[in-house]
This record gives structure tokens, sequence and C-alpha cells, in this order.
């Protein structure tokens, strides 16, 4: 592995490394992001960002979707809240028909090595340096068919979640979700993940009735999807093989799903 970017700025380490063609980016000893330009997913954690977004179609035409604009019946509007390098940002672009993909990140550092090292350059991409749970609690725009919510920062080498997942911060997602969208929650440890306001609220059950739990093997990270749409690991598993790019790489994809039981 071999570092190709490193600096210290206001006490924080940051290093951009490769392995192999894989570019990864690491802030304070943390792995925050990796990218690879000729191999899209990851094998990893990032896969389990996008995979929920599968579900978008639940009504699955009985022939290959060769392109992912045949994939959506309209282009898709996506909000990420903590850039990182921009792994998500990348397969949600390459494997859906997007119109925006808006990416929040309070760090400016990562803005700069998103756009330098991670090819987040494209039109499709709007990054925003902002507090996202401020950006969140204030906006007042155009609704987003999918938020991705991937907010931490280190504490003693460890990520934590920046914005806890309680029935307030939903109220605040759901508000700027279209009808029928989906958020998408990563968490470190089961524990955290269980602690999610729709597993135990009944106001947030009520408008986010469907869930999914999402794990990859040799990570701790659990990835729960919401919705008032269906969401079942027999969707993903389906659109998978309709879906010739996903099918072509489906060999990479390392994950399991099941539903959560409210």
């Amino acid at each position: 592995m071999a570092i190709v970017w490193q600096d210290t700025r206001e006490g924080t380490h940051y290093q951009v490394r490769t392995a192999g063609k894989t570019l990864r980016l690491y802030t304070d000893g943390v792995l925050h992001s990796q990218y690879n330009p000729v191999k899209t997913l990851t094998g990893s954690v990032w896969d389990l960002l996008f995979l929920p977004s599968l579900c978008l179609t639940s009504e699955h035409t009985r022939h290959p979707i060769s392109t992912s604009a045949q994939f959506n019946i309209k282009p898709l509007k996506v909000l990420v809240l903590g850039v990182g390098g921009g792994a998500v940002l990348h397969m949600m672009n390459t494997f859906f028909n997007c119109e925006k993909i808006v990416g929040l990140e309070l760090n400016p550092t990562h803005i700069e090595i998103a756009k330098r090292y991670f090819s987040l350059n494209e039109t499709v991409f709007e990054l925003i340096e902002t507090d996202a749970i401020e950006w969140i609690e204030n906006y007042n725009g155009e609704k987003f068919d999918v938020i991705i919510d991937d907010l931490f920062y280190e504490e003693s080498g460890e990520p934590v979640k920046v914005a806890p997942p309680t029935p307030t911060w939903f109220y605040h997602l759901y508000r700027h979700l279209i009808p029928s969208g989906i958020v998408i929650m990563n968490f470190v440890g089961r524990p955290s993940a269980m602690s999610a306001a729709p597993l135990h609220d009944n106001s947030v059950k009520k408008f986010l009735p469907n869930g999914i739990h999402l794990t990859t093997p040799h990570y701790d990270n659990h990835v729960l999807a919401f919705s008032n749409r269906p969401l079942s690991s027999q969707i993903i598993r389906k659109t998978i093989n309709q879906h010739k790019k996903i099918k072509s790489l489906k060999q990479n994809l390392r994950f399991s799903c099941r539903a959560l039981k409210y």
C-alpha cells in the first residue's frame, strides 16, 4: 500500500493511499472511503449504502435492464450526508439514472480530496461544504428520492455517529423525502443500529413502515433502510440479476439482507 498524498491540517492527519488501483481516504487513521475507477463495487460496507435503492422499482421488467436510464422511470435526486471520498456517490451515479447527487460535507479537506483524487467533478455531483444537521433543519427546497445518512466523526480513532437516530432526526429527513422515497443509514455496531427510531417509536413507524437490515463480512457496519414502499432482499437480488451492469459485477458483492421486524 502506497501513500500518494498526506497532510496534517489543524491537528487532523489525512492520507490518500493506493491498494492496487483502489484509492483509500484515511482521516486520523480511520478509513472513510475507497474508490476504484475500474471496479465500482467495493465488496464492503459502501456497497450496502447503494443496494437499498434497487428497491425503487418494485415492478420488475421481464427483460434485462441494459442501462441505468431504463432502470428508473424518472431521474433520481439523491442526498448524501457525509461525502468522504465519495464511493457511494459514484455507485449511485453509475448504477442509477441520477439527475442530481448532492453531497453535504463539513470538512473542506474531504471535499478537496474528493474532487482531486476521487473524481467527483462531474456536473451531476453538487458538493456543499456545510454542517449537514443545520442544513437538514433549515433546508426548504426540492425533495429527494433517496437520502443516505453516512455522518460520522472520529473519537479516539473510532467512528462515532454524528446525528443520533431519534424521532426528531427522522422527521427532518422524511420532510425532505418524496412519497415512497428511501432513507438509508449507516451504523457502527448492532446496538447503535437497533436504536433507530422507526424500530421503537410508533409515530415514526407510521410514515416509514418498511425496513431492511444489511451487513457485510469483516465489518461491524450495519446499514438500515426505511420507506413506505416495499423493501426486501428478494427485490434487491432480483433487480441485481436484471441490471446488466450490476449483474456483471455481482461476484464482487458480499452482503446479507433481512427484513426488520417492527
